[in-house]
Order: structure tokens, then sequence, then C-alpha cells
């Protein structure tokens, strides 16, 4: 037997995959409701709509959008009354009461039914303005809830994502310029029946598919974005 069968011989590691910027996410975040947050949401105007056509064809206008505005109130607080009993959680439900408490006013100061739609349209050309805003200066607001949600905060080291997430912040931004748009036109034709589906049906439906196309982008971007390195 040489020195050399029996000399220690160079350990060596098999190759490593360079770690990623953000590992990709499982799952929708807890933040968003699903469709707990879209009862929570959509029920309160549906009903305000639905009482407010019933009762202006037997009664005054100015009495029907009492009966409506009590309607879509009391339906928000049974909501929050049921998810307490139910031991559920009470985001949703708070945040779509504090809305609906803001409809309300609208609608009751302005005395017309429209008015009662007319908040949501002036938060979604916001948040189209802010979204397009934060990509055009170099910080995407997509990128930073995402951080935020995942707690992925090194999102900026991979080149990838920080581009994914500059196309992904304007696609927001369109989501919500389209929402509002649509619904301004509607406003302005004082159609609230129309109001009320166009808010159901470009309210949380679309956000959760613009959600679920931001992930699979993210995990698409994350995946790519791995290349097989030797360890040092």
């Amino acid at each position: 037997m040489s020195l050399t069968d029996t000399a220690p011989r160079p350990r060596t590691t098999p190759p490593t995959r360079a770690p990623s910027a953000a590992a990709p996410p499982t799952g929708l975040p807890p933040a968003l409701g699903g469709a707990r947050g879209l009862v929570d949401g959509g029920l309160p105007p549906l009903l305000f709509v639905a009482v407010n056509a019933v009762a202006g064809g037997q009664t005054t206008r100015p009495t029907a959008l009492a009966a409506a505005i009590g309607a879509a109130a009391a339906t928000g607080l049974g909501i929050v009354a049921l998810r307490l009993v139910r031991e559920e959680p009470l985001r949703q439900a708070l945040g779509g009461l504090a809305g609906l408490t803001v409809a309300v006013l609208f609608a009751a100061t302005s005395g017309e039914a429209r008015g009662f739609f007319l908040p949501g349209i002036l938060v979604d050309a916001a948040y189209g303005a802010v979204f397009a805003g934060s990509a055009l200066i170099g910080y995407p607001l997509v990128g930073t809830l995402y951080g935020w949600l995942y707690r992925h905060r090194d999102w900026r080291d991979d080149p990838r994502l920080r581009r994914l997430f500059l196309l992904a912040t304007f696609g927001w931004s369109a989501v919500f310029a389209v929402r509002a748009g649509v619904q301004a036109f509607l406003y302005r034709e004082d159609l609230p029946g129309l109001l009320a589906v166009g808010k159901l049906l470009l309210g949380w439906p679309l956000t959760l598919a613009a959600v679920a196309l931001t992930l699979a982008a993210v995990r698409r971007a994350s995946r790519s974005g791995g290349a097989t390195t030797p360890a040092p």
C-alpha cells in the first residue's frame, strides 16, 4: 500500500443553487379576505340598490333613498355581528363597515342613490395615481407590499424581481384606472343599478385575479433567477 492510498482526499461538496432574492410565495396573503371579503364588501351595496329600486317605484325619491340607506347600514352592522358570533376575523367586515359609513354619508348629503358609489370611485382613482407614481420614481408599491406581506425585504437584490414589480405596479395602476373609469361613466349616466354590479365585478374578483397573476409571475421570476453555481 502506498502513501497516496492512505492520504486524506479533498472533500467536495455538490453544486448548490444560488439563493434567489425571495422564495416563491405559496398562496394568497392572509390580508385578503377571499369569498368572505366579497360578501362583506359587496352585499350592502347590492341591497342598497335593490331597496332603492323597489321603494322608488312605490314612494318618493327621498323616502326610497332613506330606506336604501337603512337597509345597507343594517346589513353592514349585521355582517359585523355575525363575524363576532362566529369568532371570524373582523378586518374585512370592519373595513367594509367603515367604507359603508362614508358611502352612506355621501348618498345622504347628495340626495341621490349614485352618490353612494362616489367615494369608491375617488379612492380607486387615487390608488391608480399613487401606484403609477411609485413606479415612476423607482419605488414600486407592489414590491413594497410583497416584501411586507411575505417578509421578503431583499427583493431589490434580484434584478428580475425589481423589473417584475415595476411592471406589476403599472399593471395594478391600470386595474384601478379601469375600475374608476367604468364606474365614473356609470355615475355620470346616473345608473346606480349598474354601478352596484360594476362595483361587485370589478371589486374582489378582479383584485383576486390580479393578485394571483402577480404571484404567479413572482414564482416564475424567482425560480428562473436561481442559477446553479458551485459552493465556495
